[in-house]
């Protein structure tokens, strides 16, 4: 450490320096005016004071936004962060203001107009007591009203200047049932950052039609479905996913190959090459064909997307695929992708579970970290 202790510039950049090796968990201090106004910002400075009574301090800049409605209105939260909120740090420390940084996760008000995240490692709610002004900041002593915990702990950690990675403490084990586009298109990175973020949980995936993922989810022989929507769900509940498109991919040769658009309905004099019996593009193609009263001719199914992509390269057929599949095999195989002028090509994928609330806890949080990412 420095000896310039003389030199009162030199002791803060010191100062400055020594904190950053002092890593602590990151919160969002929230509150709300008498109008209904939401402010918010991010904060490290937050600290128990006392267990009887059950009292928090935070320290808040004097010229922050939040400052003033917040000792008007007397009341706060301190929401304190999972590692899968680094997207919140960003909102509520500068790149949004104002009502806008609460778009960003899911907020909630409680029964007072206080609004606090849902999903955070815990809401602690708080009346002010005491305010203390030293230096830049105030020095706010709470009086904690409410309580809220989730299960597991995986804190967000502020540390050197940056957020660190905190490895999360949550076990178990999560049965997943997903659909091919799922796991062809969005499943794969988004594992690999759950997995990332919660190495002691244990994975297993199983593919299966759309149809059969929801009657696995539905008979608790599996804790998380993805489907594309379409099949009936009943009492399961549904969340949204993400969204794709589904383009014809035809051989380089092929008369459609030059078009950069077409109908559906002129695709319908070609042969095609199908997905297996009971994917959801099969029906939904089968589904429309037959509204238009006209044959759909699928001279051949395979099972995956690649086998479909070498038969139409092979000029036995054309086929639909998911955009960002397609775009992907037109860069190593001899075929085209051409864009159809249908609105039913645009799709919704979908989490399903039996009762989001009833879910053990890795596998609720699996569903937590999948809904922040199709956000």
């Amino acid at each position: 450490m420095s000896d310039n202790q003389t030199n009162s510039g030199a002791v803060t950049a010191e100062f400055k320096r020594a904190m950053r090796r002092l890593a602590s968990t990151v919160t969002i201090i929230s509150t709300a005016d008498v109008n209904g106004n939401r402010y918010g910002m991010t904060a490290t400075a937050v600290s128990s004071v006392s267990m009887d009574p059950p009292s928090l301090l935070i320290c808040v800049n004097q010229n922050a936004s939040i400052h003033a409605p917040l000792l008007e209105r007397g009341a706060f939260c301190i929401n304190v962060l999972t590692t899968e909120h680094e997207e919140l740090v960003n909102a509520f420390s500068g790149r949004l203001t104002g009502s806008e940084r609460f778009t960003v996760g899911e907020w909630r008000d409680d029964a007072s107009g206080i609004p606090y995240l849902d999903g955070a490692q815990c809401n602690l709610v708080c009346d002010i007591d005491t305010v203390m002004p030293f230096g830049t900041h105030s020095i706010i002593i709470g009086l904690v009203t409410g309580v809220r915990v989730a299960e597991g702990i995986t804190p967000l950690i502020y540390a050197d200047g940056k957020l660190a990675a905190s490895q999360s403490l949550t076990t178990g084990h999560v049965r997943i049932a997903a659909n091919l586009s799922s796991i062809s298109e969005f499943l794969p990175q988004d594992l690999k950052s759950f997995r990332a973020k919660n190495p002691l949980i244990r994975i297993h995936l199983e593919e299966k039609v759309s149809t059969a993922v929801v009657s696995a989810v539905a008979e608790n022989a599996a804790d998380v479905g993805l489907i594309t929507e379409g099949p009936k769900t009943g009492e399961l509940k549904v969340f949204p996913y993400r969204r794709d498109r589904l383009v014809l991919v035809v051989p380089s040769a092929h008369p459609l190959a030059a078009r950069d658009i077409v109908s559906f309905t002129e695709t319908l004099a070609f042969d095609y090459v199908g997905l297996h019996t009971g994917s959801q593009i099969n029906l939904q193609v089968q589904k429309v064909a037959s509204e238009l009263d006209q044959p759909f001719k699928c001279r051949m199914q395979v099972t995956s997307y690649d086998a479909l992509c070498f038969m139409i390269e092979a000029g036995l057929g054309i086929g639909m695929v998911p955009e960002k599949i397609a775009q992907t095999y037109a860069k190593a195989l001899d075929v085209r992708v051409v864009k159809l002028d249908e609105d039913w090509v645009e799709r919704t994928l979908a989490i399903v579970v039996r009762s989001y609330e009833a879910l053990p806890v890795a596998a609720k949080r699996l569903v937590d970290h999948l809904r922040r990412l199709s956000a």
